[in-house]
């Protein structure tokens, strides 16, 4: 009776004004209401009135007529100084107003006159700029000026009614506040108030970080032909990757680019083995499948063989942010990470997998970068259904077309009638607890062991991939004392697990400053490894999920019954030449932080799209920042981009040396950046600890394990800058021997922390070496020998050329004088 006693009021009455006739009807009961749409939002703004008097505006648009707001119309209201944050009621109608409202105050904030001081905007100007910027905007005329069209006016009012979006007022009008000056409505109003200098800063500033056509940074792409875009949406373990895999085998040339180095690595190993089938190539029903493998590509007829043939066999490169194996110098197939997709190379044949990170905060401008600027004639993207509305607008801008193919998950998945009523002892083989924390991870995996008399393996984040991939083979592995899994959501993405049941040990999790309820996504995600198809034997009837605690097991049950909400953006990287343009136009003695409130501050961004974390981005420029002198912008942003550990102490004070070394010396040592550190005996004295036989307490085990971890990290940042440096950062096969041996010794303490007294048997690793032997060996060379064979085969020639002219001019060279050059 509400909803069509809200239907009958006339449509001329605003939504707020309908909502508040049938106030006194409501009941306990929240009934949401559906807004208008913004159509007709630019018609209200032209015909809109600040209710201020003419002389008010000092002359500013002197043509705006007045606006006729309905009767006892409410002006939308501000969250007022001390109150706490919440979301406010916004509509676009009464996005004029709310600009209106708040300008005045805004433009007498200090900040803003040193912001806009430190994008080199002449001091003198600035108080005349802000009196006619104020005025414009309570006259409604910036908006008029700019024309936004429904969508960008929708997405303003999204960020501006976002709770957790502070300061987006202040950011909001800033943007305007430039826009507006390079327009040439407000350009001609600001010729006889400011300076041209000051106007031609602001035009300069706003063109350099403009990002309202990001499918143009990729001009060859686009004029390239037009792409044929395939989407394999469903659930994780529905096989969706099964046919771009097969593509991708059988293609000319091609890409494949993942989320993680471990898929990477798979894929580059499955397809130089030839275990992939290709497509038009019927597969062997008889074959056997190949059950380790980590890629959702399941299917009733196995693609991904146990074993290869020869026939099947292409010769792949791998490339990664810490590791490159060049199979064939110019091979045909890449398989890489996602932030390593070579934009530059026509390939027939593109994958892009888990496209949904493309809203990924920290790194989903990789995707949006592989989305936009890979230059395929097929282009594969695989991932959940919510990504599928993002990526048709997406590709509006970009003319390809599209073709979305859904699957279904193959075995089913149950929500069980109870939960474990916080009884660990409940737990059973094959299960699988999944905690937040890598603290609560370890108390839980201590708990279980000691309640069920089964060992745990682990899973979570902080560990290597290499390292997870073996805790999940030793899980999957029948007749194993491991019988059990503990781990972090990590597990949702690039393990292959014989999960039967995954137990969720709480439906909340820490986000850095506050516990929020996990993501629907993140819940579905998780429940969808259990039962996968394929690893049960003749068992079909799925996989199981439960809670530890009665209270969460109906906040999963509302998780997987309801549907996916859509990602609402994609997230946009700042390459260095964008970055480097503003520093440049910045005034002398800015630094990175200034560059990046550009972008913060000025920067149009389309309404399908947001820049990457800034926040996070600012952390990472504070440490570069301490390097004052002799660092180019392009090495700048190459080290901001590092993947330093910056949450982690012991890594911070690793990279803290690391930075001021390369200051000092332009040359960078591994062992030395870790002795500066004072970090170097404790690394020496825990790995000689681990490998040798001598009994270790648990408790040092645990203290063990968490500083290797951080040694980790800061390994797979040198051997990522030694790529992108090398002239700086020497030891890379120093720190590949070094990675590899923390590795062996953080498989060492899981081991050691699980052993059972007389069962202590021998780890994964070692007891597999014999069967990797066993195995064909993929021949490769790393990229640093690829370079050092050019540069040979370069001098070589230079030498011969050297000497063809010689023997031209009548000064012959012997060849034994010539290899004797060649030699040195």
């Amino acid at each position: 009776m509400l909803l069509r006693a809200t239907e009958q009021l006339s449509l001329r009455v605003c939504s707020r004004c309908r909502h508040d006739l049938v106030q006194a009807q409501r009941t306990g009961t929240k009934i949401f209401i559906r807004a208008r749409s913004s159509q007709g939002v630019k018609t209200a703004v032209r015909s809109a009135n600040s209710n201020l008097s003419r002389s008010s505006v000092s002359g500013v648009y002197p043509d705006t007529p007045r606006y006729a707001r309905p009767p006892n119309h409410p002006k939308p209201r501000l969250p007022q100084e001390g109150e706490e944050k919440r979301r406010f009621t916004l509509t676009p109608e009464q996005l004029p107003d709310h600009l209106a409202q708040a300008v005045r105050t805004w433009a007498k904030k200090p900040h803003v006159a040193r912001r806009l001081c430190a994008f080199g905007i002449a001091e003198k100007d600035i108080e005349s700029l802000l009196t006619s910027y104020t005025g414009a905007i309570r006259a409604h005329g910036v908006l008029q000026a700019l024309e936004y069209d429904d969508e960008q006016l929708t997405r303003m009012v999204e960020d501006l009614t976002h709770a957790d979006n502070n300061g987006m007022l202040d950011i909001y009008l800033t943007k305007l506040l430039f826009e507006w000056a390079h327009h040439s409505r407000g350009r001609a109003d600001l010729e006889t108030e400011v300076s041209s200098a000051t106007l031609s800063k602001m035009s300069e500033l706003f063109e350099l970080s403009d990002l309202s056509h990001p499918a143009a940074l990729y001009p060859e792409t686009r004029r390239a032909r037009p792409r044929r875009v395939i989407m394999h949406v469903g659930p994780t373990n529905s096989g969706k990757t099964h046919n771009a895999l097969r593509a991708l085998a059988a293609a000319k040339s091609g890409i494949y680019a993942g989320p993680l180095r471990l898929l990477a690595h798979e894929i580059w190993e499955r397809l130089n083995k030839g275990q992939i089938v290709p497509l038009g190539v019927d597969p062997d029903k008889d074959a056997e499948p190949a059950l380790d493998s980590n890629l959702d590509a399941a299917d009733a007829v196995p693609i991904i063989r146990k074993t290869g043939r020869e026939q099947y066999a292409r010769a792949c490169n791998m490339l990664t942010g810490e590791e490159q194996k060049i199979v064939q110098e110019h091979g045909a197939l890449l398989s890489c990470t996602v932030e390593m997709v070579p934009l530059m190379s026509e390939v027939d044949v593109a994958i892009i997998d888990e496209i949904q990170l493309i809203a990924d905060p920290d790194r989903g401008g990789a995707w949006t970068n592989a989305v936009l600027g890979v230059n395929a004639a097929v282009l594969h993207l695989c991932g959940e259904e919510r990504a599928v509305p993002l990526i048709e607008a997406l590709l509006r801008d970009t003319g390809d077309e599209l073709v979305v193919n859904r699957y279904e998950r193959l075995t089913p998945l149950h929500v069980a009638k109870e939960s474990l009523h916080g009884d660990l002892s409940r737990v059973e083989k094959g299960d699988c607890v999944v905690a937040f924390s890598r603290t609560k991870i370890f108390e839980l995996k201590k708990v279980i062991e000691k309640q069920t008399g089964m060992r745990c393996a682990v899973a979570y984040g902080r560990l290597p991939p290499e390292i997870r991939s073996e805790q999940a083979a030793l899980f999957n592995k029948p007749n194993n004392d491991y019988n059990i899994l503990v781990g972090s959501d990590a597990i949702g993405m690039g393990l292959n697990l014989k999960i039967k049941r995954i137990i969720l040990d709480s439906v909340r999790k820490w986000n850095g400053t506050r516990e929020v309820l996990a993501s629907t996504s993140q819940i579905k995600q998780i429940a969808g490894r259990a039962g996968r198809f394929g690893l049960h034997g003749e068992d079909d009837s799925g996989g199981v999920v439960t809670t530890l605690h009665e209270g969460d097991l109906q906040v999963v049950r509302r998780a997987l019954e309801v549907p996916m909400q859509p990602i609402k953006y994609a997230r946009i990287t700042l390459n260095a030449d964008l970055f480097g343009a503003v520093v440049h136009a910045l005034p002398q003695g800015s630094d990175s932080n200034d560059a990046l409130d550009v972008f913060q501050y000025v920067s149009k961004v389309h309404p399908q799209f947001a820049i990457e974390d800034v926040a996070r981005m600012k952390d990472k420029v504070e440490f570069v920042n301490d390097i004052k002198d002799g660092v180019t912008i392009r090495d700048r942003v190459m080290l901001q981009s590092a993947p330093f550990p910056i949450k982690d102490e012991r890594g911070s004070d690793i990279v803290r040396s690391i930075l001021r070394l390369y200051e000092d010396k332009l040359q960078v040592g591994f062992q030395e950046a870790l002795e500066d550190a004072g970090f170097w005996e404790q690394f020496e004295e825990s790995i000689e600890t681990l490998e040798s036989l001598e009994p270790i307490p648990k408790g040092m085990l645990g203290e063990m394990l968490q500083f290797l971890e951080s040694i980790h990290k800061v390994l797979v940042t040198y051997l990522w800058l030694s790529y992108r440096h090398p002239i700086a950062f020497i030891e890379q096969e120093e720190a590949f021997k070094l990675r590899d041996r923390t590795e062996k010794a953080m498989e060492s303490c899981l081991h050691r922390l699980s052993a059972v007294r007389g069962k202590n048997k021998m780890s994964r690793r070692a007891g597999e070496a014999a069967a990797d032997a066993r195995e064909p060996k993929i021949e490769y060379i790393s990229s640093r020998d690829l370079m050092h064979r050019r540069t040979t085969k370069a001098h070589a020639h230079s030498l011969r050329t050297s000497a063809n002219a010689e023997e031209e001019s009548g000064e012959a060279t012997s060849q034994s004088e010539l290899d004797a050059r060649s030699a040195t």
